[in-house]
């Protein structure tokens, strides 16, 4: 097949830093025979093309990367010349449904459209509930998009979509690229550790994570928190001050950056990954931490309604009420056989079903419907 993957999203990605979801599908796509192009927002500048080379198994494949001329409106990227390249390919996918130049794609009957949504309904993001009702008045139902099929990172973006009248959905998640990692050798640290990446920021509840850590410190001889992840500067200055005596004592370690290639050090050092995140769409650190056998407990989020079996691989709490979470944490530090076992049920998982090696197959079977549908109707619809 010959798919075009158009990420409307209005920020300019460097490639080198930031670990695109695109570029992990797009390799495993290709590897698998198939030709996957990328259209990424470029704001202001000139639309450029540039070949993206890789090396698996001692073959080279390459793709194309689109970087497109844009303008950005209400967090949406308009890129009006993604248009003038669609021909040349079978289907086009498209991110989030809420994205306006999504929006004209699958509606617009050019060409067989699927839609990859992360986003669902939540009390905490106030601010996207209202872009959703304000785009669903606006846009949504002018056109026919209910037969349009669409792709979610979660069970609770897929219900999602399904309240808004999409009718054929599927549940995949989200993969991670084991070739992304170096040759690594796990080594724990001396003392026990909980770790965290992640912001530092209201929605990931930090301060609620120090209660949970300094009611184990109590329980747990020599336990440390590590915590790895930047943030808005005022707010990161005002937790570091409520931080201040543990990270001068060495209870609580904190760095604001991480190489990639120092993460498998730095998971392969924890007893437990803790993820007390308010909302979110999947997170990466949870798969990341899963493929280290690094056992879980988290917060309930796309992420971890997708991955964590509760009690087999990890463990997944629906309120925040400190004592529930230093019971499940402390079941785990206390018990090295089934730490050990947890951590290697989560990274089997992973292996087994959260590769975009493993993906790239469900997304094709996708494809292949949303191509049908649209030869046998005419239309798509």
């Amino acid at each position: 097949m010959k798919i075009l993957i158009v990420r409307a999203f209005p920020d300019k990605l460097d490639l080198e830093s930031y670990n695109v979801q695109e570029i992990g599908l797009a390799k495993a796509l290709v590897e698998r025979g198939n030709q996957c192009d990328i259209v990424l927002y470029n704001g202001r500048e000139s639309s450029k093309k540039e070949k993206y080379t890789f090396q698996k198994d001692g073959k080279e494949y390459a793709f194309w990367i689109y970087r497109m001329k844009g303008i950005a409106l209400f967090k949406n990227g308009f890129m009006p010349s993604v248009k003038q390249i669609l021909d040349p390919y079978d289907v086009i996918q498209v991110h989030e449904y809420d994205q306006i130049m999504s929006w004209m794609l699958y509606t617009g009957k050019k060409k067989p459209v699927i839609i990859y949504h992360g986003p669902y309904y939540h009390s905490y993001t106030r601010g996207y509930n209202l872009k959703c009702k304000i785009f669903d008045g606006l846009f949504l139902h002018r056109k026919k998009y209910q037969d349009v099929w669409a792709v979610t990172k979660s069970r609770m973006a897929e219900s999602f979509l399904q309240g808004k009248g999409f009718k054929k959905t599927v549940s995949v998640g989200v993969g991670i690229n084991p070739d992304n990692f170096p040759p690594y050798k796990l080594q724990k640290s001396e003392r026990p550790q909980i770790l965290y990446v992640g912001k530092i920021e209201d929605r990931r509840n930090v301060y609620f994570l120090v209660e949970v850590y300094r009611r184990l410190r109590d329980k747990v001889k020599g336990l440390q928190l590590v915590l790895i992840g930047n943030g808005e500067e005022k707010y990161k200055t005002a937790f570091l001050s409520f931080i201040k005596n543990e990270l001068e004592s060495g209870d609580i370690i904190y760095q604001e950056k991480m190489p990639q290639k120092e993460l498998p050090k730095v998971y392969g050092s924890a007893e437990v990954f803790v993820f007390t995140s308010n909302y979110e769409i999947f997170g990466m650190v949870l798969l990341e931490a899963m493929y280290f056998g690094v056992p879980v407990v988290s917060s309930m989020n796309g992420g971890a309604s997708m991955l964590i079996e509760d009690g087999e691989n990890g463990y997944v709490l629906e309120k925040f009420e400190a004592e529930e979470w230093e019971k499940k944490i402390e079941s785990i530090l206390i018990d090295k056989k089934r730490r050990e076992l947890m951590g290697q049920k989560g990274k089997m998982k992973v292996l087994k079903s959260f590769t975009w090696s493993s993906l790239a197959e469900k997304f094709e079977g996708v494809y292949r419907k949303a191509i049908d549908d649209f030869e046998r109707n005419g239309d798509g619809a």
